[in-house]
């Protein structure tokens, strides 16, 4: 074992996609008991896909409904970092990507990866400041497509924007 992989702590991450905080085909609001999973699991670092940004209409009709963005009812006071990013503006709300952190976040910046199609997509980039690690960690969170052609373009996608575009501005 080498001494960097001795002396480097180690950081547990985990990815859900929340489904905006309802089970298949949108039958039952458990956003609560998702929170509750998540905080079991206790990571370092989590990722979230289809997470609801605002909905207008939800409240009103939807008991246990958080008056909080859904990534920020999450990370409640776990995670006390958070990052958003937002890929789909529909009439009552929007939804997206989420990167929730023990750590702080340095940097954030959302990239639109969509490819042709009915879907939008978006890449969350995200730099942390990690104690005792040297140098600042990349994390990126992703919602790719089902079909294969469309997981491949958005790669490509992924790929060019985590090179060309994410790079931390400089102060």
């Amino acid at each position: 074992m080498s001494e960097t992989t001795r002396t480097t702590p180690q950081l547990t991450v985990m990815t859900v996609n929340i489904h905006k905080g309802f089970t298949s085909f949108n039958r039952k609001f458990i956003l609560p008991e998702l929170r509750d999973a998540v905080r079991k699991v206790g990571a370092d670092v989590v990722f979230m896909q289809e997470v609801l940004g605002t909905h207008e209409g939800h409240g009103k009709k939807i008991q246990d409904w958080p008056e909080a963005p859904h990534y920020e009812f999450l990370a409640d006071s776990i995670w006390p970092q958070f990052a958003y990013g937002q890929n789909v503006v529909f009439p009552k709300g929007d939804h997206g990507n989420a990167v929730m952190s023990k750590f702080p976040i340095v940097h954030h910046q959302n990239h639109d990866v969509s490819v042709p199609g009915p879907e939008k997509r978006g890449l969350l980039h995200c730099v942390l400041q990690v104690p005792g690690h040297a140098v600042p960690l990349h994390v990126i969170c992703v919602h790719r497509g089902w079909p294969r052609a469309t997981a491949s373009s958005s790669s490509t996608c992924c790929a060019r924007s985590a090179t060309a575009k994410c790079r931390p501005r400089r102060r």
